[in-house]
């Protein structure tokens, strides 16, 4: 009888680093308490090298908070990317508004994560991993942290998920950055408002997509600073909130990630957070 796969994963997102907090970039940055993107993640890095010992680990993006300056973005990114290696396991991060917010195009980002293309797949211990790259239009502008520029996967990345996923006959599992299923947002402080801003702009060709891969077990998107579960289609859509996020207004950062272990098609997840060290 063929044993079936086995994978224990790690997925968090939205670290917003910043060497200091940025000063009129646009963004609202209350909520972020950037400060403690640094001690947070050298406590999960700690962990996951020592305790957890995942198979592999996924950040969902915004690795930075932007300056809204192109030389300073490109030195924080390069900074927290050669911090997260010093994770042990293999480790990839989908790209975010932030990350690309100032950016010329997408390949600059790319470059510094050494990823040929930030829409790619990956095949690993009996699962099929897709990972979804934001395009960068620099007609649509860098207002509200470069949402608008930064909320549109490319109509060729379209094209090759679909071809993707038709060649694939493993479990499969999507990863990135912006919303993908249906939700009004209700409550969220971020985008009670815009709640268009929370996803991404074109959702419903992916969705097309996704409904028809008989093989997709979840999709995991960050970017809403908030933890929920929605099924949508039948699909499983889970959202991994902000490791900084300042979710009760007490200053003490959320320190949210995730614990997955996958066997076969079933998935079992667990929502931690860290606790500050003083």
């Amino acid at each position: 009888m063929e044993q079936e796969a086995k994978c224990k994963l790690v997925i968090f997102s939205d670290i917003h680093y910043a060497p200091e907090r940025p000063v009129n970039n646009g963004s609202k940055i209350d909520r972020k308490l950037m400060e403690y993107a640094l001690p947070l993640l050298e406590q999960l890095i700690e962990k996951i090298n020592n305790e957890i010992k995942p198979d592999v680990v996924i950040s969902l993006g915004d690795l930075i908070e932007d300056f809204n300056d192109h030389d300073k973005d490109i030195d924080n990114l390069n900074f927290i990317w050669k911090f997260l290696k010093s994770i042990k396991t293999p480790f990839y991060s989908a790209t975010g508004n932030h990350d690309l917010r100032s950016m010329n195009s997408r390949t600059e980002v790319e470059k510094i994560m050494g990823y040929e293309h930030s829409t790619f797949s990956l095949d690993m211990l009996g699962y099929h991993f897709v990972f979804l790259g934001m395009e960068v239009n620099p007609e649509l502008g860098v207002a509200k942290g470069g949402i608008f520029k930064t909320q549109y996967i490319s109509k060729e990345d379209i094209e090759w998920l679909k071809n993707d996923l038709e060649k694939n006959n493993l479990p499969s599992l999507i990863f990135t950055h912006f919303g993908i299923a249906e939700d009004n947002m209700e409550g969220n402080y971020w985008f009670n408002s815009c709640p268009e801003r929370a996803l991404l702009g074109n959702r419903k060709e992916v969705k097309e997509i996704l409904k028809n891969d008989k093989n997709l077990i979840a999709v995991f998107s960050g970017h809403q600073h908030w933890s929920k579960k929605i099924v949508e289609d039948e699909i499983s859509y889970y959202v991994v909130g902000s490791l900084t996020e300042n979710a009760n207004d007490d200053g003490i950062p959320d320190g949210v990630y995730f614990e997955i272990i996958l066997e076969g098609n079933k998935i079992e997840l667990k929502e931690n957070h860290l606790k500050l060290k003083v």
